[in-house]
């Protein structure tokens, strides 16, 4: 049973997989924040395309037959320049912003004609200067623009090497100097990749300075000011290190080059969904509405949530149970009539409405007790007439005659021969209730202000918040994937007689 337990576990991987790529798609065609008219008013052009392509809406869903990368954002970037004309000055910025992660595609200048290379020079006037390279005021005089980076290439090309570039952040890892940052700003963005990789969260006071160190050079080269700042603490640090991480995660493909395997990945990496599922895997399930990673945000709220929902199933079956063997036993009585009218009461009673009511009269909750009790009030009628039908059905079997005409009593008739037989309905009942009371937590956690997974998912759907919902659909896959196991499990330990038809039904399956 154990390895059909395994087994079963490691078919709900694909089956994650195969909810994640759903969820997505269903997801992809919610309208998104950016395309209200209001919100495109208020916005800028420029701050809108950055605002959308955050949020990657300007790639495709799944499949990416062309993906850009620096060569050719770059070589676009120098024929709008070289041809003049409107889109000019927007390129001109184009080409300030690749930086030098461009310079070896672009340089030298020599296809170019004489004024068409004049201006791309210039163009990359901007670069020199965040370079800090000696002369680099030449960069901006048309005469010896074209010039100047033609020396510049001759005598520093050789250093745009990704294996020199990694030897430079190694070094500055280790020694934290002046002098070694300043050879990774000469390099300007080529060295990005390279410092990003290394930029990891601080642990310590050594890592903290070394994150430091990374990010200064980071910021400086891409003129994005967000740094640590002297004095923040470690949990300051690492936001700083997470909004960098995010920052690559939307923003490589602007300083890398795809060759090879590489434009082979990118073709599924750089999509909405490779770069969902590539910040899930290497960003901590990427980074909520709150602006805290997602896994972050979910140990942190989770137990709020599955204490209420799994306790408040366990409490709800544990008055189900004997309340449907009563009714059972007592069938056709007033009881049974008692019985029945309680539970249909509780099932039509708003939860919202009970809940508010609760909370006036208690003046909120200062434990998860009350509010559990809440949720289980509206879980205890299906199991309880599922209880009492499946009871009643084996009362009438052969074997429960047998057992009253060996001297049992009713009691023991039901408790010992009854409930083994009639409780299986129940269990596969229970282990679909998640998803009903997780609604129902989600409104108890409203109205008691509670911090769980409720508050964040609304403000996910107003924001349509991808990487949450994500989160929370395939939490909620992997919890009904593992009900499934539980649920053989638990037959197997009512009535280890179900062993093999479980066994062999799954395996059929």
């Amino acid at each position: 049973m154990l390895r059909h337990a395994l087994r079963r576990l490691l078919w709900t991987l694909p089956t994650l997989v195969g909810v994640s790529l759903l969820t997505f798609f269903v997801l992809s065609f919610v309208p998104d924040p950016t395309d209200d008219p209001l919100l495109a008013s208020s916005l800028s052009s420029a701050e809108l395309a950055r605002l959308r392509r955050e949020r990657f809406l300007d790639l495709p869903r799944f499949i990416n037959l062309e993906p850009r990368d620096v060569r050719l954002r770059a070589l676009a970037a120098v024929q709008a320049v070289a041809a003049g004309g409107d889109g000019a000055a927007t390129a001109a910025d184009e080409l300030r912003r690749l930086g030098g992660a461009a310079l070896p595609h672009i340089l030298p200048l020599d296809a170019l004609a004489p004024e068409p290379r004049t201006r791309v020079a210039l163009a990359l006037a901007p670069v020199a200067a965040r370079m800090s390279l000696p002369r680099a005021d030449e960069a901006a005089d048309p005469a010896h623009a074209v010039a100047f980076w033609t020396r510049f290439w001759d005598d520093r090309g050789i250093e745009f090497r990704s294996p020199s570039v990694r030897s430079a952040v190694r070094r500055l890892v280790r020694y934290g100097s002046e002098s070694r940052a300043a050879e990774l700003l000469e390099l300007d963005t080529f060295a990005l990749q390279p410092v990003i990789a290394a930029l990891q969260p601080p642990r310590d006071a050594a890592t903290l300075e070394q994150a430091r160190a990374l990010v200064d050079v980071a910021a400086h080269i891409t003129e994005i000011d967000d740094r640590i700042a002297p004095g923040e603490d470690l949990a300051e640090a690492r936001a700083c290190v997470t909004r960098w991480k995010s920052f690559w995660n939307v923003y490589r493909s602007d300083f890398e080059v795809f060759s090879g395997p590489a434009r082979l990945a990118a073709t599924v990496l750089e999509t909405r969904y490779g770069k969902w599922a590539l910040g899930a895997v290497t960003h901590r399930l990427g980074v909520a509405a709150t602006g805290e990673p997602v896994l972050d945000e979910l140990e942190r709220r989770a137990p709020v949530t599955l204490t209420l929902v799994f306790g408040a199933i366990a409490l709800a079956y544990a008055v189900a149970v004997p309340l449907g063997a009563l009714s059972a036993a007592s069938r056709g009585r007033r009881s049974d009539s008692a019985v029945a009218a309680a539970v249909l009461t509780l099932a039509v009673l708003p939860t919202a409405v009970v809940a508010v009511a609760a909370a006036l009269l208690t003046g909120g909750a200062e434990s998860l007790l009350l509010p559990t009790c809440l949720i289980a009030l509206s879980l205890i009628a299906a199991p309880t007439r599922q209880q009492r039908a499946a009871l009643v059905a084996v009362l009438t079997q052969d074997f429960i005659r047998a057992a009253r005409a060996r001297g049992a009593g009713a009691a023991r008739a039901i408790a010992v021969h009854g409930l083994r037989n009639a409780v299986l309905p129940v269990v596969t009942l229970a282990m679909l209730e998640p998803p009903m009371a997780l609604g129902g937590a989600f409104v108890v956690e409203r109205v008691f202000e509670l911090h769980g997974l409720g508050e964040l998912t609304l403000l996910a759907v107003q924001a349509r918040d991808v990487s949450w919902l994500m989160a929370i659909s395939i939490g909620a896959a992997g919890i009904a994937a593992l009900g499934v196991i539980v649920t053989d499990l638990a037959y197997v330990l009512v009535d280890p007689r179900l062993g093999p038809a479980v066994l062999s039904r799954r395996s059929g399956a």
